[in-house]
């Protein structure tokens, strides 16, 4: 996959007058509506032979993927171009007609466009998926609107997702996404302390653009670098009982003893055990992390 990070970037390329299939969006957390427009484009740009194209607006507010993930699902996909455009002023003051002359147009040479029912765009979001429509006559191509993606009789969206992960549902979080909420990142040197009292855990980092649920302690599964699944217990907080200065996402995996140092993983948030908080001793902190691996182990089957 080809990525672009602004429009000069995409217009400078040896390809850029070839006409595209394209969707656009924020796509903050590739929920089941945003996987069925995506789904559309490449069904399409494969028939008619052309590079499916995702127009994304990065914004500065933290998302249900990180950048580095969002980026690696599109590729997983099989999204031929991701052009990402930090949302800017310029961005904010183009009239309806501008937007899609300019970037449609001019710029991606859209010949197929793919939006949700939901779509607004131009200034004061003056535009529409019908306005979307009604200019494809003028500008030359074919516009397919989506009809939002329901569930439980309610549409997905990356609200409900967000509502869904502050309240620590991490169930309803994969009905909406149709997967686990998961968290990539590189295994950290911690301080040892686990370890020291026979609870070996990987650290990581959280990611500084991704949202996550409130501290707690969370049933999880581990994708390994070889590919392998290991069910885990995953800490989310500030780890009290030994006094933690900083969050960290910290896991204790079951039925595992390797060297994980520098490896990338992904951890996937499976269902909330319980609150974060501060045990008298480390034995009573080890005892009750024995019984979160029994409840874990429950949603690992």
């Amino acid at each position: 996959m080809k990525i672009f990070h602004n429009l000069n970037e995409y217009r400078n390329q040896p390809d850029a007058e070839l006409p595209t299939c394209v969707t656009l969006g924020k796509f903050d957390g590739f929920h089941l509506g945003h996987q069925k427009l995506i789904s559309r484009v490449l069904d399409v740009s494969r028939q008619r032979g052309l590079p499916s194209v995702v127009f994304m607006i990065r914004l500065k507010d933290r998302g249900i993927l990180s950048h580095k993930e969002r980026s690696r699902m599109l590729k997983k996909l099989g999204v031929d171009i991701l052009v990402e455009c930090t949302f800017s002023r310029g961005f904010m003051l183009m009239s309806a007609e501008e937007f899609i002359q300019d970037i449609l147009a001019d710029t991606l040479h859209a010949s197929f466009v793919s939006v949700g029912t939901d779509f607004r765009f131009g200034h004061n979001r003056s535009g529409d998926a019908k306005v979307l429509q009604e200019f494809g006559q003028i500008y030359g191509y074919e516009t397919d609107i989506i009809e939002k993606e329901m569930f439980l009789g309610e549409e997905i969206s990356s609200t409900r997702v967000r509502a869904s992960l502050a309240a620590r549902n991490m169930e309803l979080v994969a009905d909406l996404l149709g997967r686990e909420y998961g968290i990539c990142g590189t295994v950290q040197h911690g301080r040892g302390i686990g370890a020291a009292f026979g609870m070996p855990t990987v650290n990581l980092l959280p990611p500084g653009d991704k949202i996550l649920p409130p501290d707690g302690v969370y049933a999880s599964s581990v994708k390994l670098p070889d590919g392998s699944q290991r069910p885990g217990v995953t800490n989310i907080g500030f780890r009290p009982t030994v006094n933690g200065t900083h969050r960290t996402i910290e896991t204790t995996l079951i039925d595992y003893s390797g060297n994980l140092y520098g490896a990338e993983l992904t951890i996937s948030l499976m269902h909330f055990i319980r609150g974060e908080r501060k045990f008298a001793s480390m034995e009573e902190l080890k005892a009750q992390i024995e019984k979160d691996k029994i409840t874990a182990l429950k949603f690992n089957t």
